[in-house]
């Protein structure tokens, strides 16, 4: 594959060890960006590092769809908390009238 595939696979391995980092250690976080996307370990932290020098359309392609079914899953927790905001906030609202 070419170097701007390369170049963004990693950019996508990446963002999903940041978006698991959140109140976790970046070994807890690679491990869980590693079981979302279906790679290793070893593989996360390359990518990461900015060490990996191919990526076969296989591994492209399977790691494209399990991001995007990561950043559908991350936009439905959204909602979900922003709901739930809302309905915490009209109550707050209804207490105070």
């Amino acid at each position: 594959m070419t170097e701007a595939v390369v170049e963004e696979f990693s950019d996508l391995v990446s963002q999903t060890v940041e978006s698991r980092r959140k109140g976790r250690g970046i070994k807890a976080a690679v491990y869980e960006a590693a079981r979302v996307l279906g790679l290793t370990e070893r593989r996360v932290r390359a990518c990461l590092y900015r060490e990996i020098r191919s990526v076969t359309a296989a591994e492209w392609l399977s790691v494209r769809a399990r991001f995007a079914a990561h950043l559908e899953a991350e936009a439905r927790r959204l909602d979900a908390e922003a709901d739930l905001m809302r309905v915490r906030l009209d109550a707050l609202r209804n207490e105070a009238a």
